[in-house]
């Protein structure tokens, strides 16, 4: 589901009835637990950060027992002391939505255990969770929260929960989301660009509210984040549309996706993005005015600045203007063709800021760099 297994029919089951199972390798991640209790996986491929997690948090029971009649029955299977159980899910979920999934580990035995617990979804390991349980004892098992990718066509996701003795499977339906209209978004749905080019990703939207922060990214269905943080705010307001950038290093094709998370449904935008040394070059910045890198702002007189900007294909859009530090858009400039000059008037500023110019092309490339300081003590 989230393209890092190229063959998701197969879900890597181990054999519970011949032997005991070893626990596989983690890539460092997120670790956290009581006294006696640990967590530790992966935070790349569909993981929700710290504030998301927390965003998740408020899924009531009834919010779990919804639609629990739209996935298979559970697979479990012991062979040991422990028992393992998925107690409920939120599925079906729609694409682009988190999945929220509640299990519970028993100790039928006599003894205290404290198993490793592999949380395993689509066949690839997210975390580890090694907890203390008395005999008889239940204990609830909490893995966190998985982005669901936004796909065109219904799909499932399978989530399962093992020991060396015990697992625990169930499989939850994915419902299909709708495409937003190609005049919703840019760049174009179809470009092609060399590798280390960074390109800017919008997407304009009534779904995304008054605030925005409501999309979600993937690149070759591999959750990358969401359009959330100060300069995400301050683009939305001035733009009115979301964004993300995403930087291919390396040649090949990918497939950029985004689910606009709605109030009453989701949608999804997707680009295609070839990687080629004959690809589109990012714009560039050939001179600025004044040349000084630090300058001062008036509170009397608006300071103007000027960037001579070119792209080798002729394909210039605009350059946002940014204030740094104050997180603000002072202005967007409009430019064209091949070369161009952008010019702003900066009526205010703050001491300490830098002044940095985004210059985009057309196909969404993107060129940022950092043109001037603001310094109250300079005269010029």
């Amino acid at each position: 589901m989230d393209g890092t297994d190229p063959d998701r029919s197969h879900l890597g089951r181990r054999s519970y009835l011949f032997g005991a199972l070893g626990v596989g390798s983690l890539v460092a991640g997120r670790r956290y637990g009581g006294k006696d209790e640990t967590i530790t996986g992966q935070t790349g491929h569909n993981a929700e950060t710290p504030a998301a997690l927390a965003e998740s948090e408020g899924t009531t029971t009834a919010d779990q027992d919804r639609g629990e009649d739209d996935t298979t029955a559970d697979q479990t299977e012991s062979t040991g002391a422990e028992s393992l159980r998925i107690t409920s899910t939120n599925g079906p979920v729609v694409g682009g939505d988190l999945l929220e999934v509640a299990a519970e580990i028993e100790n039928t035995g006599e003894t205290e255990i404290r198993p490793a617990i592999d949380y395993v979804v689509d066949g690839e390991q997210r975390v580890t969770i090694t907890t203390t349980v008395a005999p008889g004892e239940t204990k609830p098992l909490d893995p966190g929260s998985y982005r669901t990718y936004p796909g065109a066509q219904p799909d499932t996701v399978t989530v399962r929960f093992e020991t060396a003795t015990a697992v625990a499977e169930r499989t939850v339906n994915v419902r299909a989301v709708d495409e937003l209209a190609a005049a919703q978004t840019t760049p174009a749905r179809e470009i092609t660009v060399q590798p280390d080019t960074d390109v800017l990703f919008d997407i304009e939207s009534d779904a995304l509210g008054a605030y925005g922060g409501r999309t979600h990214w993937f690149v070759d269905e591999t959750y990358e984040g969401h359009s959330l943080g100060p300069w995400h705010t301050a683009y939305y307001s001035h733009q009115g549309a979301e964004y993300w950038r995403h930087t291919f290093e390396s040649p090949g094709t990918y497939e950029v996706a985004a689910a606009v998370d709605g109030d009453e449904t989701n949608h999804r935008a997707t680009w295609t993005v070839h990687v080629s040394p004959t690809g589109t070059p990012a714009p560039a910045i050939d001179g600025k005015r004044p040349a000084a890198d630090s300058l001062s702002v008036s509170r009397d007189a608006a300071r103007d600045l000027e960037l001579a900007v070119t792209h080798p294909n002729g394909r210039l859009d605009r350059v946002i203007w940014w204030l740094g530090h104050a997180d603000r858009i002072p202005g967007v400039s409009d430019v064209s063709g091949a070369a161009d000059t952008a010019a702003l008037s900066l009526d205010s500023g703050c001491h300490g800021c830098p002044i940095i110019a985004w210059v985009i092309g057309t196909d969404g490339t993107i060129t940022e760099e950092q043109m001037w300081l603001i310094d109250e003590r300079t005269s010029a």
